[in-house]
């Protein structure tokens, strides 16, 4: 399950992760949020929900790279993970892979603190 959208108005992309079927889902994904990002100017920032997100498998953060290094192509600007409170943190499968791709993403637990923090 995911759900990408962007936000002409904001310059922003939304992207909502949570159980994805293997492979398939993950290219999808993917070419939905390069897709997507071709609708935003340079300097868009993105707010990206993992509350639903499950961990998946080390050879699937490839496409986690891709997508990251796609988005900075684009023009991304700044990122925030909204993530669980508690329990499994999917977001650290994702901090990692941004580590390598060059940026850092801040970690919250609300889409409202998020919005908050790149509305400034």
């Amino acid at each position: 399950m995911y759900d990408v959208k962007a936000d002409i108005d904001k310059n922003r992309i939304y992207i909502t992760i949570g159980k994805l079927e293997g492979e398939e889902a993950m290219q999808a994904l993917a070419q939905a949020v390069k897709s997507e990002c071709q609708k935003l100017k340079k300097g868009f920032t993105c707010i990206t929900d993992l509350r639903k997100y499950e961990v998946l498998d080390d050879h699937f953060e490839y496409y986690v790279k891709q997508t990251q290094e796609a988005m900075i192509a684009a023009g991304l600007s700044n990122v925030v993970r909204v993530r669980r409170e508690t329990g499994l943190l999917g977001h650290f499968q994702f901090d990692n892979v941004s580590m390598d791709v060059g940026y850092h993403a801040e970690n919250v637990t609300s889409m409202e603190e998020a919005e908050r923090i790149l509305d400034k």
